[in-house]
């Protein structure tokens, strides 16, 4: 697909995706159950599902009526504490990511270990759901959590659903969260593409075993690498297009996706101007085996995507502008693997592992991450559905693209109050 047909079918997907929304009218009778058979405690994250997916009955527990409407709102999150010791120094003291972890020749390399006790994970939202038979279900959703500089509050979730129809921001269209293990580090996935951005997707059950999404996102990580410091800089005129298809069974799901964009370097009057064509494609799933295990897995490859893999946001990872001021695109892999076992009711134990590869030209700089893998392995228990605690070791590697080579460890330990 080239840029032009690339942009003339997002205009016709940006006319045709409001036009469907106006014209249906959902019931209660019209919603299509999920059919997957997964334990709530198992995700770390809800799935996300439109407005007419969740409401197949008045049914919200903990929630209460909007007196004098149709609405009813639900408080919901959790308080999380961590006490954690780095064993080698990592630069992030909250997140063990790859990224972080000090190579040879940087002057962090050598660290020394460090105690830390993080409380900031800690989450809260408001659920608001409207419940009628004679109009299309509605949802609104934010939450935000304390993640930043300084505790500050910050904006996680902030979207409605309307009939088959999500709206703001949350999870992109290709965030397949259940691909993965439980995990205590925040991290959550080095090699798990995805993230969050504002977008507007429309998602259908299109049978009991199949699901269908199409969305239209914003990028918020562009991604360019200047080693030549170039004037100008990385600029969007289009939206990411995602497409989506999940396959479900009674005991598991197959995720299969892919995304095109369009990558940017605006040089003003001055700087040179180039752009190239932004894809990826991604297969997932999940398989319970029996009732006390699940084996989950991720991979993904693409062109000038890196920055879509969390392990790679924020590193300049989806190209580089060269000499001559032509983009060179990096072509970007990840996979990841992931485990459960049930010890006993409420015990269990959950095995990560990601890598991830970046194939970068020789114009990247000497200490940018060019691949790198971790590990994460716990133990978490579960008084009730209120109540957990757990501990989890974690180990990594990565080596930039001068070849040289860092490794780590951590451990970590929660106790977590979820309502």
């Amino acid at each position: 697909m080239t840029l032009k047909n690339y942009k003339v079918f997002l205009f016709l997907v940006a006319i045709l995706l409001p036009m469907g929304m106006y014209a249906q009218v959902e019931t209660v009778k019209d919603s299509v159950q999920n059919h997957l058979v997964i334990p709530d405690r198992d995700l770390k994250e809800d799935i996300l599902k439109t407005a007419s997916e969740k409401f197949t009955s008045n049914d919200f527990p903990g929630s209460w009526p909007m007196f004098g409407t149709d609405l009813r709102m639900k408080i919901g999150g959790y308080l999380k504490v961590d006490a954690l010791y780095d064993f080698d120094g990592t630069t992030d003291k909250s997140q063990f990511l790859m990224s972080t972890i000090p190579v040879e020749g940087e002057p962090d390399y050598g660290n020394e270990g460090y105690l830390y006790f993080i409380a900031r994970e800690t989450r809260i939202n408001v659920d608001i759901r409207r419940f009628a038979e004679d109009k299309i279900p509605l949802q609104l959703f934010i939450e935000g959590d304390f993640w930043s500089d300084g505790n500050q509050f910050r904006l996680r979730h902030a979207y409605v659903t309307a009939g088959d129809f999500i709206i703001g921001q949350t999870w992109t269209t290709l965030s397949f969260l259940q691909s993965m293990a439980f995990m205590i580090d925040f991290a959550a996935g080095d090699a798990l593409a995805g993230g969050r951005s504002v977008q507007i997707r429309y998602q259908k059950q299109v049978s009991d075993k199949i699901m269908i999404a199409a969305g239209l996102e914003y990028q918020g990580f562009l991604g360019i690498e200047n080693p030549n410091d170039f004037e100008g800089q990385a600029n969007l005129q289009l939206p990411l297009l995602a497409l989506r298809m999940d396959y479900k069974w009674k005991t598991g799901i197959l995720w299969t996706g892919a995304s095109f964009a369009q990558l940017r370097w605006d040089g003003g009057s001055t700087g040179p101007s180039d752009q190239t064509l932004q894809w990826e494609v991604i297969v997932a799933g999940r398989q319970y085996i029996g009732k006390n295990n699940y084996v989950c897995f991720n991979f993904n490859y693409g062109d000038a995507y890196g920055e879509n893999i969390i392990a790679f946001a924020g590193s300049q990872a989806n190209a580089v502008l060269n000499t001559e001021g032509k983009l060179d695109p990096i072509l970007a892999k990840s996979a990841l693997v992931g485990f459960m076992h049930r010890w006993a009711p409420g015990l269990e134990s959950n095995f990560n592992y990601a890598y991830g590869w970046l194939d970068a030209p020789n114009s990247r700089a000497p200490y940018a991450l060019k691949r790198g893998g971790v590990g994460h392995v716990n133990l978490v228990y579960h008084f009730d559905k209120n109540f957990s605690i757990g501990a989890e070791y974690m180990w990594g590697a990565q080596r930039t693209a001068n070849d040289a080579l860092g490794r780590a460890g951590r451990l970590q330990t929660m106790a977590k109050f979820a309502f």
